[in-house]
């Protein structure tokens, strides 16, 4: 009797050795996969689809013009000129003034021109601090008439002031990877990488 008492206990030992390797294991591929996202250079990706339904809508597609507000006193902080079609093709240097990190919300405008239809536009916006994604943002906008320009606003809320980091550690380090859909397709992403002045 001893003796089984004495093998259940050698194979319950087993089992929790066991237990630890897969957990062990578990933890080992995290961290590698942690460490692979770390090196890969996640500062967002510039691209159209391929579909030409969705290249059509990108080529008849700009912005005409954008501007950011302070959220309670409508001051105007920043404004852009024409994206253009250079939007797809390259990264954009937005400078925009430090200030506006003192903001507890920003009003954001986007004015846009589209040649195409587009049954639900919206966009899916990334943050990326040193190619690491920090924060996600999504915008719907809805139904665009073909031929048509049209200004879309959206209120984005600050951090809480002490979750906040200055603007000299953020300038140049900041990008926002944008990507452009009509519901479930996929349009064109652009990149827009940010310095405080």
């Amino acid at each position: 009797m001893e003796a089984k008492e004495e093998g259940k206990h050698e194979e319950e030992a087993k089992g929790d050795k066991s237990d630890d390797a897969d957990s062990e294991e578990e933890e080992l591929a995290v961290e590698r996969e942690f460490k692979a996202l770390m090196n890969d250079n996640q500062e967002g990706e510039i691209c159209v689809a391929n579909d030409p339904r969705a290249k059509a809508v990108v080529d008849g597609f700009k912005i005409n013009w954008m501007n950011m507000r302070d959220g309670e006193t409508g001051e105007l902080m920043w404004e852009s000129g024409n994206w253009g079609a250079s939007m797809w093709e390259k990264e954009i240097k937005a400078r925009i003034p430090a200030e506006i990190l003192q903001c507890n919300a920003v009003s954001r405008e986007i004015n846009f021109s589209s040649t195409e239809l587009m049954e639900k536009f919206k966009l899916e916006q990334k943050i990326f601090f040193q190619g690491c994604c920090i924060e996600e943002w999504f915008f719907d906008f809805g139904f665009v008439i073909p031929g048509s320009t049209n200004s879309w606003q959206q209120i984005i809320e600050a951090a809480d002031p002490d979750q906040m980091m200055p603007a000299e550690m953020l300038t140049g380090e900041i990008t926002i990877e944008t990507s452009f859909h009509d519901g479930d397709t996929f349009l064109a992403k652009s990149v827009v990488r940010i310095y405080y002045v």
